[in-house]
C-alpha cells in the first residue's frame, strides 16, 4: 500500500538537493551570494505593484490613501515571509513551498504546492510577457504615434488573440537561461539595479512635482472599505519573494543568507511601493490618474514629457526581468520533484558542468518549461487566469504557513484526544478561515452573515489558542548549536497569515475558484496515475538497498539536525512535526537505531526497507 501522505525526512533533503559544495557531482552547486538572492527577490517582486497596481488602486479604490494600502499588504506579506524565512533556514534545499510541505504535510500536498508554484512561476511569467507585449503596442501607438500598421502587425487578431511580442520575449528569456547560469545571474543583477533605478527616478521626480492639494480628499471614492479593498489588490504586488526559497539549494550559506534575502526583499519592496504610491498620488488628483500607465500619465499631466518617456521606456525595459526570474525558478521546482520520482527523470538532468562552469544547468527542464511558457504567452489571452494565479499562490502560502506549525509544534500526549491533534487543528484553521472569508464576502451585509462570520472567526481563534496550549514547541538548533531564524509569536503569527491568505482567496469570483478546483483535480489525477507509482519514498525509500541514486545504501547513517526520528522506541515514532510515523508509514523498515539528544538525532537504517 502506497501512502499519499508520506512525509520526507529532513535528513534526506540534503541528499536530494543541491550539493553543499561547488565540486558536487550530482546536484547543482551552491553559487548564489546574499546579493544575488536579494537581486533575484527584488527582480521577481518589484514590477506590477508600481507600474500598474498603484494607478489602479488610486483611481478606483483608495485615492490618495493608496500608500496605506501598501503598508497593510506589506504587513500581511511579512507574516508569511517569516514562515518562509524560518523554513528555508532549517531546510536549505531548492523547491520552496514544495520542499517545505513534503517534509511536514505529506507527498500529495507537496504535489499540490508544486502545482501552485507552477501557476506562480510558469503561468504568471507568461502572463507578464503577454502584458509586456500589450504595453509595447500601447507605447508605439500612443507615445510614438505609430500608424495602424502597428496594430495590424503586432495584434492581427486583436488584443485577445495572437501576440507575437509576448512570444519573442519568452523565447529570448528561454535562450538566455539555456545559455548558462552565470549569464542569467549577471543579467538578473544588472536589470534589477536598472529597475530599482527607474523606480527611484519616478519617486524623486514625483516628489519634485508634488502638490499637497492633490491629497484632498485623502480617502478615495469608496471610503474606508476602498482602502481595505486596495490592500487586498496591492498584496499581489508582493508576490515573488518566495522565489528566493526556490533556489535555496544553490545559495551559499543558505541557513543565514536565504532568511535575510527573504526579509530584505519584502522590506525593500514595501519601502519602494510606499514612496512610489505617495509620489504618484501627490502629482495628480486620484480621479485623473491613468490606471494603466500611472507614472507616465502623471508626468504628462505636469508637462514633464521627457520624464514621462523615461518612465515608459524604463517600465518596458525592466518588466521582462519578471519573466526571466519566473522561468529561472520553475525548473528548480521540477528538478526537486524529479529527484523524488514525482516527475519524469528528464527534469533532473544537469548539463554543462565544466571546470570553468561548475554550476551546471537544467537545460532540458529549462527547454520544456520555456517552450510551454512561450506557447501560453503567444496564444492564450489572460482574463480569468490572472485571478487564478493569485489564488494558487495564496494557497501555497497557506500550505507553507501550516508547514511551519508542524515544524515547530507537536501533538501532546496528554492532549484532548485524537480529534484535537495538531494536524486536525491546523486543518480546521484552514477550512474555517476560508469559510469565514466567503461568509464576509458574500453574506457580510446581512445580520445572519455577520453572526456566521463572527462564529467562524471565533473558531479560528479558539483553534489557534488550543495549538498554543495543547501542542508543545520543539527546540530548533543547527548542527553547530547556534540558533537559527525563528518566527516570533508562534502559533499566532502563522495562523494569522493562514487566515489572511484564505480571506484574500475568498474575495475572488466563484468562477475562479471553480477553475482552480478543476486544475487541482487534473493534478490529482496525474499524481495517482504517475507520481505515486514512481515515488522514491513510496517505492524504494530514501534509504533503499542498491547503493545507487537518491542516497540508497545497505547501511547508511542519516544525520538530522531537527531530530526527525528522535524517539525512544515504539511502533508509533513521533517526529518533530507532531504527526507521528504510524505503522503504515514505516513499512518494511528492517532495522532502525536512534541516537542523539533533544536537539539532534541520528538514525541508522539497515536493509532495504520502505520508508
Amino acid at each position: 500500500m502506497r501512502n499519499p501522505f508520506l512525509r520526507k525526512p529532513i535528513g534526506s533533503l540534503s541528499c536530494t538537493s543541491s550539493s553543499s559544495d561547488a565540486g558536487g557531482e550530482e546536484g547543482i552547486a551552491r553559487h548564489m551570494t546574499l546579493r544575488d538572492l536579494v537581486f533575484l527577490g527584488l527582480g521577481g517582486t518589484i514590477g506590477s505593484g508600481i507600474f500598474v497596481l498603484s494607478g489602479q488602486i488610486a483611481r478606483n479604490q483608495a485615492g490618495a490613501a493608496t500608500p496605506i494600502c501598501f503598508l497593510i499588504s506589506g504587513v500581511c506579506a511579512v507574516l508569511s515571509g517569516c514562515c518562509y524565512a524560518e523554513l528555508s533556514a532549517n531546510i536549505p534545499a531548492s523547491g520552496s513551498a514544495y520542499t517545505f510541505v513534503y517534509a511536514s504535510c505529506g507527498e500529495y500536498f507537496a504535489v499540490l504546492a508544486a502545482a501552485c508554484l507552477t501557476l506562480e512561476y510558469l503561468v504568471s511569467g507568461a502572463a507578464v510577457a503577454r502584458n509586456w507585449g500589450d504595453k509595447v503596442l500601447d507605447w508605439l501607438t500612443v507615445e510614438m504615434e505609430a500608424g495602424d500598421w502597428a496594430e495590424a502587425l503586432l495584434a492581427p487578431f486583436g488584443r485577445n488573440g495572437f501576440n507575437p511580442l509576448a512570444g519573442i520575449l519568452s523565447a529570448a528569456t528561454l535562450w538566455l537561461l539555456y545559455s548558462g547560469v552565470k549569464e542569467s545571474k549577471k543579467t538578473t543583477n544588472i536589470v534589477t539595479v536598472a529597475k530599482v533605478g527607474v523606480v527611484c527616478f519616478m519617486i524623486v521626480g514625483g516628489f519634485a512635482l508634488f502638490d499637497g492639494q492633490n491629497l484632498s480628499p485623502y480617502v478615495g471614492p469608496k471610503g474606508f472599505s476602498g482602502v481595505l479593498q486596495g490592500a487586498t489588490t496591492s498584496f499581489f504586488g508582493f508576490l515573488g519573494y518566495d522565489e528566493v526559497c526556490c533556489v535555496a539549494g544553490e545559495a551559499i550559506d543558505p541557513t543565514k543568507n536565504v532568511p535575510k534575502a527573504v526579509m530584505m526583499t519584502i522590506m525593500g519592496a514595501a519601502v519602494l511601493y510606499f514612496f512610489a504610491s505617495t509620489a504618484l498620488t501627490g502629482m495628480q488628483p486620484f480621479d485623473q490618474i491613468d490606471e494603466n500607465s500611472g507614472f507616465p500619465g502623471a508626468f504628462h499631466y505636469n508637462g514633464a514629457t521627457v520624464s514621462a518617456q523615461i518612465a515608459a521606456i524604463g517600465e518596458l525595459s525592466t518588466l521582462p526581468l519578471v519573466v526571466l526570474v519566473s522561468l529561472l525558478a520553475q525548473p528548480r521546482v521540477f528538478y526537486m520533484m524529479a529527484l523524488d520520482g514525482l516527475l519524469p527523470p528528464v527534469f533532473k538532468e544537469v548539463e554543462g558542468r565544466t571546470e570553468d562552469e561548475p554550476e551546471g544547468n537544467l537545460r532540458k527542464g529549462i527547454m520544456i518549461c520555456g517552450v510551454a511558457m512561450t506557447v501560453i504567452a503567444t496564444f492564450v489571452p489572460f482574463t480569468i487566469l490572472g485571478d487564478m494565479i493569485s489564488a494558487g499562490v495564496l494557497v501555497s502560502f497557506s500550505l507553507t504557513d501550516s508547514s511551519l506549525l508542524f515544524f515547530r509544534r507537536r501533538s501532546s500526549e496528554n492532549g484532548l484526544g485524537w480529534l484535537w491533534s495538531l494536524k486536525h487543528l491546523v486543518t480546521a484553521i484552514n477550512i474555517l478561515s476560508f469559510v469565514c472569508g466567503l461568509s464576509v464576502t458574500h453574506f457580510g451585509s446581512s445580520w445572519f452573515g455577520v453572526i456566521m462570520s463572527l462564529g467562524y472567526f471565533g473558531g479560528v481563534c479558539k483553534m489557534t489558542h488550543m495549538i498554543d496550549v495543547q501542542c508543545p514547541e520543539v527546540e530548533s538548533h543547527d548542527s553547530s548549536g547556534s540558533e537559527l531564524f525563528r518566527t516570533p509569536y508562534l502559533p499566532y503569527l502563522p495562523c494569522t497569515a493562514i487566515f489572511v491568505n484564505w480571506y484574500l482567496v475568498a474575495q475572488l469570483e466563484m468562477g475562479v475558484l471553480v477553475l482552480l478546483l478543476v486544475y487541482f483535480g487534473i493534478v490529482t489525477i496525474f499524481y495517482f496515475t504517475y507520481s505515486i507509482k514512481h515515488s522514491v519514498g513510496n517505492n524504494i525509500g530514501w534509504r533503499g538497498e542498491s547503493g545507487e541514486g537518491e542516497g540508497r545504501g545497505g547501511e547508511m547513517e542519516m544525520s538530522d539536525k531537527r531530530g526527525l526520528l528522535n524517539s525512544s522506541g515504539g511502533s508509533d515514532m513521533s517526529d518533530d512535526f507532531g504527526v507521528g510515523f504510524d505503522d503504515d508509514e514505516i513499512e518494511g523498515l528492517s532495522g532502525v537505531s536512534v541516537g542523539g539528544g533533544e536537539d539532534k538525532g541520528v538514525a541508522v537504517i539497515k536493509g532495504g526497507g520502505k520508508f
